[in-house]
């Protein structure tokens, strides 16, 4: 039988539960360093990062959360309910990187909870309307479908999975959602990453988003919507590159260690000596 990434990882990765909002919630926990949450997309799961966990989970100690069903919560919830999942694994502060749904709920925590988000990367986020009806969003759609075809089975598996009402939730929540007014109040410097070819959301969105997001910067890869799928190499790489770079928090963070162990080291030179 042959192996997947999917496989890989879920051998190696540390398959968590907790009760959260009375339910039970699944995360997988994989690598080391500073701490990094993956936020999977519509009718998705973790499993769509696969192809980039065994780079990242080099320098980072990855979170990969699963999202509840819609209709057990309303879309509109969802960042709430992640801010709470955040609040009882206790990350305080935290690197966040979402994907299309996943993207849009990242962008609402960054909105609502500024203090949460240290770096925001966003691949192909939903939440800035592209104008388009439901033929023009339709056609797009089974058009991505097709060029990822190889990874239906995850797809299929990850929609059975989510169940239709969730799914039809979803979709109508992406459709409307409309997060432009409130992007000015991001404050996390921010990573976009699109493929030039995403037929679901056009690099013309793209740019909005760039525009209207303070500290933001764009990344343009070779693929459609599903860089995880399409572009890993390059997407692993951006990622690396972006969250990699010191803040300026970071480097008084750092200054504040130094202090404290002079401090602790002047400490002990004033104590006398043990006789």
């Amino acid at each position: 039988m042959r192996t997947t990434p999917a496989d890989a990882t879920a051998s190696r990765s540390e398959l968590r539960q907790l009760r959260l909002d009375g339910r039970s919630v699944e995360y997988r926990v994989l690598g080391a360093g500073p701490n990094l949450v993956l936020v999977h997309g519509l009718s998705g799961s973790w499993r769509w990062w696969s192809p980039l966990l065994e780079r990242l989970s080099h320098a980072y100690r990855l979170h990969l959360v699963e999202l509840p069903r819609l209709g057990r919560i309303r879309a509109g919830e969802i960042a709430a309910w992640l801010g709470r999942f955040l609040d009882a694994v206790e990350l305080r502060r935290v690197d966040v990187v979402g994907h299309s749904l996943g993207g849009l709920v990242a962008t609402e925590i960054a909105v609502h909870q500024p203090d949460r988000i240290r770096r925001l990367v966003l691949v192909a986020p939903a939440g800035v309307p592209c104008g388009r009806g439901i033929l023009g969003r339709s056609l797009p759609l089974i058009e991505e479908l097709y060029g990822v075809r190889v990874q239906l089975p995850t797809i299929v598996a990850d929609a059975f999975r989510t169940g239709p009402v969730s799914l039809l939730h979803g979709i109508v929540y992406v459709w409307e959602r409309d997060v432009r007014a409130e992007l000015g109040d991001v404050r996390a410097p921010t990573l976009l990453v699109w493929g030039d070819r995403d037929k679901l959301v056009p690099t013309g969105v793209a740019e909005e988003w760039q525009r209207l997001l303070p500290r933001s910067q764009l990344v343009r890869l070779p693929c459609g919507h599903v860089p995880m799928w399409e572009a890993p190499e390059e997407l692993a790489r951006s990622l690396l590159a972006f969250l990699g770079d010191q803040l300026p928090d970071d480097l008084g963070d750092e200054m504040r260690m130094r202090e404290g162990d002079r401090m602790s080291l002047a400490g002990h030179d004033d104590e006398s000596p043990v006789r």
